[in-house]
């Protein structure tokens, strides 16, 4: 998501046009479900994926074509019979998709070229609608930003002819039929989470790239302005120096993870508990529990267990697949932020390495670290 979000932004910078992939349709079995994307610059290649490989090749074709006439259109793969024989993919996936393509035109079309964007950068979510069919061609593409209100979605001038309702309120994309021959997609956009890494030092750099390479956001945080600088982070989406010894102003709210790395005591202790202050679900702290228990301590002293939700705390921070190495560090981290941001099942350091009390701390009514250290 982060490279076609870099191609977009390179199409605008360099007046470039593009195409924009998008899966609208999935029968049975298939690698990818509706809303999977990906993008074609006029001068680049193919980013992103819709299927396990096989059909990409043949969207790069129909994109060269949507170029030449500005015109959007659909495309259908059917693998469920002979006709897989006929490809001589034997991809397997035993389904069908249909593919919507259109102009990715930042200069001609700059209001619908955001929206397009909107959905690699949204801090929101959104159900963003394309006409994907129409009596009337000049309509084909048109996009818009559909309300969600109390359960009730608005859509724009139609009139709901089948209910889409069901599936967009339960966060999935859909393609609805609607009056007069109408055929809209209902893209729903869940928000780009951001991950705010508290610290800058040398082994921070793996981190941002790792995470960046998610399609995540990524904010560095730190004190010392020699450390917080674009030569270090030039992935970073947002650079912030704050004052020694003061809390960061960062904005953290429900999509927000945090990792505390800053190897300073003092400001890591500072910086844990304007976190454990805020709703934010995720607080990784580099470095051992005992340490992660002494950051603890005092502000278990100043706050209920109940107001901090301790349980929110992952020390040692990552999954447990025997990192050693800074880069290997980075991909337990960033595994550990899908896992808790996708609701999975890996084997968290914190359950293998980690401390029962301070696991378990959230249902008590107070914590004494200091027997543990």
């Amino acid at each position: 998501m982060f490279t076609i979000t870099n191609e977009m932004e390179r199409c605008g910078r360099e007046n470039k046009r593009g195409v924009m992939a998008t899966v609208i349709r999935v029968e049975g079995s298939a690698y990818q479900k509706e809303g999977a994307k990906c993008f074609i610059a006029e001068d680049g290649e193919l980013i992103g994926l819709l299927s396990g490989g096989c059909v990409e090749s043949d969207v790069i074709e129909h994109g060269k074509e949507v170029l030449q006439t500005g015109r959007p259109k659909k495309i259908y793969y059917d693998f469920r019979d002979e006709v897989d024989q006929i490809w001589g993919l034997g991809v397997g996936c035993n389904g069908a998709i249909e593919i919507f393509l259109e102009l990715y035109d930042p200069i001609g079309h700059p209001e619908k070229c955001e929206l397009m964007k909107a959905a690699f950068t949204t801090s929101k979510t959104e159900i963003i609608a394309t006409i994907t069919a129409s009596n009337n061609e000049f309509e084909i593409g048109d996009k818009w930003i559909v309300s969600v209100k109390n359960e009730v979605i608005s859509i724009n001038r139609f009139e709901v002819k089948t209910n889409p309702y069901s599936k967009l309120l339960k966060g999935k994309s859909m393609l609805a039929s609607l009056n007069n021959n109408t055929e809209v997609f209902f893209d729903y956009i869940d928000p780009v989470p951001t991950l705010c890494v508290f610290g800058a030092g040398p082994d921070a750099a793996p981190l941002v790239k790792t995470v960046k390479n998610l399609g995540w956001l990524v904010k560095v945080v730190d004190h010392r302005p020699g450390f917080v600088s674009e030569t270090n982070f030039p992935l970073a989406d947002e650079l912030i120096c704050y004052q020694r010894d003061e809390s960061p102003e960062v904005g953290l709210h429900e999509n927000v993870y945090a990792v505390v790395m800053s190897h300073q005591f003092i400001q890591d202790q500072i910086v844990l508990e304007t976190l454990l202050k805020s709703n934010i679900p995720y607080i990784g702290v580099l470095g051992p529990v005992t340490r992660t228990e002494q950051l603890l301590q005092p502000i278990c002293n100043k706050y209920s267990i109940a107001e901090l939700k301790l349980d929110r705390i992952y020390s040692p921070v990552g999954i447990d697949i025997g990192a050693k190495n800074p880069e290997e560090i980075a991909l337990s981290i960033a595994s550990e932020l899908v896992n808790v941001h996708r609701d999975g099942n890996s084997v968290h350091l914190k359950q293998t390495k980690g401390n029962s009390l301070l696991n378990t701390a959230n249902s008590t009514e107070g914590c004494d670290f200091s027997l543990q250290i």
